[in-house]
C-alpha cells in the first residue's frame, strides 16, 4: 500500500502568537513602518541606517527598556560585575572610526567623578539586507591617527572596527553584529576583541518578554510596541528559533525543489535571455554580453543574470541585469579588488551623476565611499543598483513585460546620462594599480 502523503504548501510559518497582553499596532499604522518604508512605494528597500536610527531612538526614549537590553547584551558578551544603574549611558550612530563609521555606539561612563572613566564600549554593526562588506585596511600610525594603505589591502569591515576597538580605553569592550540571521559563521578570523552576533528576532523576543511582564511605564510601551511590531513584520526570521529537527516546511522545500526547481530555472533563463537582448539594443560598444549560470545551490541567494562587460577580465567592470533572490536588479560593479584606479574612476563617475540618476528614478542606490575614494562594498560589491520586487508584477497576466521594461528603463537612465559610454571608456583604460 502506498504511503498516504499529506500535501504541503511552501509558505512561511507564521510567527507564534504574542502574549495576550501585548497589543501591537497594525502595519499600516506602525510608526516605523511608515518612516522606514514608504507606504506609497512599498518596493523601496529598507536601509540599515534607518533601522539603526529606529533602534537608537527607542533606546534613548525608553530608559527602562534600554536597561533591559543592556543587561541582555552584557550577558551575551559574558560581562558581569557592573551595576548598570550607576553608570551614565550614551548611544550615537555614525560615529567616526578613522575614515570609517560604525552603525551604533553604546558607551557607559562613571558618574560623580571630575574625570569620568569609560566602563563599557560596544560597537554594533547593523545589517538588514547587505552582507558584511569589505574595504581598505586602516592602520594606526605613531601619532595615533588612522591611515589607509597607499596600496590598499581589502579586508572585512570588522577588521578595521576591531583594530580601533583594541586601541580604545574602557573596562569592557565588545563588538556586536545585529542581522536578519546569525552571522557568527561569517566573522573574519584573527579578530582581537570579543565579537558576538545576534538577530533582530532574538532582540524582539527580549522586548516581548519585557512588554509581557508589564515592567515598562506607560510612556515607554508605545515605542517598544511599534519597534516590536516593525521587527515582527519586516525583520522576523523563523529559522532563527529552529533546532536541528526536520520540520514540515523543510520537507515541503525538498519536494518543491525536486518538482519545481528545474522548471523555475528554465523560466529564469528565458527571462534573463531577454535582458541580454535589451543590452544588445542599447547600441553601446560593450566588449561582451553574456548570461551567467544559475546559482540554485547557494543557501544565501538565488541568482541568474546577464552581464555586459565594459573592460577586460583583469578589472571585471560590468553592467549587470538579472534575478537576485526575489528581485530583478540592474547594477554596476568592479569585481576585482585589485583594480584600484578603475574602481575609483567608476565611483567618481557615479557620484557625479548621483543626483541626475535619482531625479530619473529615486530608487537608484549609489554606494558610499570611504577614505581615499575606496568604496564601501555593499549590495554584493555593487557600486550602483536599482531593484524591483518580483512579487510586484506576478499578479499581471503579462508579468514579463514590466520586468523587461524595468531593465530597459534602468539602462536608459545610464545611457541617456552618458554613463554607459563613459564606463566603456574607463574599461578601455589599462589599470596599472
Amino acid at each position: 500500500m502506498d504511503t498516504l502523503q499529506t500535501p504541503l504548501l511552501l509558505v512561511p510559518s507564521p510567527p507564534q502568537p504574542l502574549d495576550v497582553h501585548i497589543q501591537l499596532p497594525r502595519p499600516n499604522d506602525n510608526l516605523f513602518e511608515r518612516l522606514i518604508r514608504d507606504p506609497q512605494a512599498p518596493h523601496r528597500p529598507m536601509r540599515e541606517r534607518q533601522c539603526a536610527e529606529m533602534l537608537r531612538s527607542v533606546l534613548v526614549s525608553c530608559p527602562i527598556l534600554a536597561r533591559c537590553v543592556f543587561e541582555w547584551l552584557a550577558q551575551h558578551a559574558g560581562i558581569s560585575g557592573i551595576t548598570l544603574d550607576q553608570l551614565h549611558w550614551t548611544m550615537e550612530t555614525e560615529q567616526s572610526i578613522g575614515s570609517k563609521r560604525d552603525d551604533l555606539r553604546i558607551e557607559a561612563w562613571t558618574t560623580g567623578d571630575e574625570d569620568p572613566r569609560r566602563i563599557v564600549l560596544w560597537t554594533v554593526e547593523i545589517k538588514v539586507a547587505a552582507p558584511l562588506h569589505e574595504s581598505s585596511l586602516q592602520l594606526v600610525d605613531t601619532e595615533l591617527q588612522t591611515t589607509d594603505h597607499d596600496e590598499p589591502v581589502i579586508v572585512s569591515q570588522l577588521v578595521n572596527y576591531d583594530h580601533w576597538l583594541r586601541d580604545q580605553t574602557a573596562d569592557h569592550k565588545a563588538g556586536f553584529v545585529l542581522a536578519l540571521r546569525d552571522m557568527s559563521a561569517h566573522l573574519p578570523t584573527g579578530l582581537n576583541q570579543p565579537w558576538h552576533c545576534f538577530t533582530w528576532t532574538t532582540l524582539a523576543l527580549q522586548m516581548e518578554q519585557v512588554l509581557a511582564t508589564d515592567d515598562l511605564p506607560k510612556t515607554e510601551r508605545p515605542f517598544a510596541e511599534h519597534m516590536l511590531g516593525f521587527i515582527r513584520h519586516r525583520l522576523w526570521d523563523t529559522t532563527d528559533m529552529m533546532n536541528s529537527r526536520l520540520e514540515l516546511d523543510d520537507v515541503a522545500l525538498l519536494r518543491a525543489l525536486a518538482a519545481m526547481g528545474p522548471a523555475c530555472s528554465r523560466k529564469l533563463k528565458h527571462l534573463v535571455d531577454q535582458f541580454q537582448q535589451v543590452f544588445e539594443e542599447t547600441g553601446v560598444g560593450f566588449l561582451k554580453i553574456n548570461c551567467t549560470s544559475s546559482f540554485f545551490d547557494r543557501s544565501d541567494v538565488v541568482q541568474y543574470s546577464a552581464a555586459a562587460s565594459c573592460s577586460s577580465d583583469n578589472s571585471w567592470l560590468s553592467v549587470n541585469a538579472g534575478i537576485v533572490a526575489d528581485h530583478v536588479r540592474v547594477w554596476v560593479t568592479v569585481g576585482n579588488p585589485k583594480a584600484k584606479k578603475t574602481k575609483q574612476a567608476v565611483c567618481s563617475l557615479l557620484r557625479d551623476h548621483q543626483t541626475s540618476l535619482r531625479n530619473r528614478n529615486p530608487d537608484w542606490v549609489i554606494a558610499d565611499t570611504e577614505g581615499k575614494g575606496n568604496p564601501s562594498r555593499v549590495w554584493g560589491h555593487a557600486d550602483a543598483q536599482l531593484a524591483k520586487p518580483l512579487l510586484s508584477v506576478l499578479a499581471q497576466e503579462d508579468w514579463q513585460t514590466p520586468l523587461i521594461d524595468f531593465v530597459r528603463g534602468a539602462l536608459d537612465d545610464l545611457k541617456e546620462l552618458g554613463i554607459l559610454d563613459r564606463l566603456v571608456k574607463i574599461g578601455a583604460t589599462k589599470d596599472e594599480s
